[in-house]
């Protein structure tokens, strides 16, 4: 049997690599060659706002070099994707056609929350007893050129994450000239930074003990090399090491790192600052060791791709991240726990009954399942127009796992679901038309599963559904008048009859 190979072009801020994998016959990725070269797209981008005409003509010639290498091996498929440089380019849908024309490449620029889900897939795969590092308080600095995020993991649980704009390249860019009109650099650009950081506190959730830090970004290598490692293994470096090697980049101008210790001169302004910010969350957490991990966006899109195409499977679902921290999101804005595991049961298992007549897929049951968790959270800031309150949050809320697009059609199933007439909503008639169709579906059973419990006191149990005769009959059995539930559903139904076809029936079992 041939073997299959893929491979992932990430175009970063300052560099594009190209990674080639093997795909095994247990569908793990094994990584057969690498390469890197310097672009420096963000360099200008940051500050100009757009992608130059002569970044384009270089991204051209290193992406037709990347070609090249594909077509030696043979890759039977290559996955391209930008970050923040593009992101943060007024023009980037012009530079993304000039590059589709010119080289054959479709560029996919993949939003933070993407971008950082599949960094922590890459850190997650990489370590085998990532599932027993993350039983205690654990912190996962992801630092890029433009922004941080920040993730906390603790009891074996994803709770929470948060993205702070504060990228090595960022800060070298916006600070480059302080370090010849300064001697206290160090001190401004900690000034510079703390009140991010005191922001990120302010939400962060309380009561964590840190056991654990995870940091990694593109210019760790270097970091790692002066801590005196090797570059490309992963290191597990003690305080003091680190600190060290934080010293010498305080004291050492970057035109000297890259005469004396070899380090490019575009990553060279980066290190102190990215080495400032491990610092600062290291004097935070207060743990004695940190973890520097080699691992890429590449590794984690490709391990993304096997879990899902080659049904590879890793120790923890790539999901349990995203549904654990829409539970703790609803916790933050005490939503009822057993309303919310009430209801999530009950639209789920409405999802999967009708399936074959939704045509609704896997993806969309998760978008069910973490609009159901954070259904309720507007009813913290406003009891009565809550579900606009609701859309407000989830539409400025990190949802790692989700892209901006899946993020809005969980905030408009949120927004629609206690409105007698969803259509008329503005933000609906701006979805897609196939959008348009999902969103329905979905609000639809939220509507109904919602309804089953209006009284918040989980009533009924034993909740079963069946289609029959040409009706979804849904029966449970409750010892205690179902009144209230019974007319919410009938007020709620009309929707579910519309979008799928078929006519929702309740019938109850009087128990005892």
């Amino acid at each position: 049997m041939a073997k299959k190979l893929l491979a992932v072009i990430d175009i970063g801020s300052l560099t594009a690599r190209l990674k080639i994998f093997e795909i095994g016959s247990n569908g793990k990725p094994k990584e057969v060659e690498a390469v890197r070269k310097f672009t420096g797209l963000g360099t200008q981008s940051y500050s100009s706002g757009i992608i130059q005409t002569n970044q384009v003509d270089e991204l051209c010639k290193c992406l037709k070099m990347f070609d090249e290498k594909c077509k030696e091996y043979r890759v039977a498929r290559v996955f391209c994707v930008a970050t923040s440089a593009f992101r943060d380019a007024s023009n980037a849908e012009v530079v993304i056609e000039k590059v589709r024309t010119r080289t054959g490449f479709k560029i996919h620029v993949l939003d933070n929350s993407m971008e950082r889900y599949y960094q922590t897939l890459a850190v997650q795969a990489l370590y085998p007893d990532f599932a027993s590092m993350i039983a205690d308080g654990t912190m996962m600095l992801d630092i890029g050129s433009g922004s941080i995020q920040a993730s906390v993991y603790d009891k074996s649980e994803f709770i929470f994450s948060q993205n702070l704009l504060l990228g090595s390249l960022r800060i070298a860019g916006m600070l480059a000239d302080l370090q010849n009109k300064t001697t206290h650099y160090e001190e401004v650009i900690e000034e510079f930074i703390s009140q991010d950081f005191e922001d990120y506190h302010a939400v962060e959730p309380k009561g964590i003990t840190y056991k654990n830090l995870i940091a990694f970004s593109g210019e760790m290598g270097y970091i790692k090399k002066l801590a005196g490692y090797d570059s490309m293994d992963s290191a597990v470096v003690r305080k003091e090491e680190f600190l060290k090697a934080y010293d010498y980049l305080l004291k050492t101008r970057p035109a000297d790192l890259t005469l004396n210790d070899n380090i490019p001169s575009m990553i060279a302004p980066l290190l102190l600052p990215t080495a400032l910010l491990i610092k600062n969350m290291l004097e935070y957490t207060g743990v004695d060791t940190i973890y520097l991990p080699h691992a890429s966006l590449s590794d984690g899109i490709i391990y993304y791709y096997c879990v899902k195409a080659h049904e590879f499977k890793p120790e923890i679902s790539p999901d349990s991240y995203l549904i654990s921290a829409s539970r703790h999101i609803a916790k933050r804005y005490r939503s009822s726990k057993k309303h919310i595991e009430y209801v999530e049961q009950t639209a789920l298992k409405f999802f999967d009954e009708t399936r074959k007549i939704s045509g609704l897929g896997s993806r969309d049951r998760l978008l069910l399942q973490v609009a159901v968790s954070l259904h309720e959270i507007g009813k913290f800031v406003h009891s009565r127009n809550h579900s606009e309150a609701a859309y407000s949050i989830i539409k400025n809320t990190n949802l790692m796992g989700l892209d901006h697009d899946e993020i809005n059609m969980v905030a408009i199933i949120v927004r629609l679901y206690p409105r007698s007439n969803p259509y008329d909503s503005y933000y609906y008639s701006l979805l897609p038309s196939d959008r348009k169709v999902i969103v329905s579906k979905l609000t639809s059973i939220l509507k109904i599963a919602d309804a089953l419990d209006a009284s918040h006191k989980e009533k009924g149990d034993n909740i079963q559904c069946k289609i029959k005769d040409g009706e979804f009959v849904i029966t449970c059995d409750t010892s205690e008048d179902m009144s209230f539930e019974k007319w919410a559903f009938e007020n709620r139904s009309n929707m579910f009859e519309d979008v799928m076809g078929i006519k929702p029936v309740l019938k109850t079992r009087r128990r005892g």
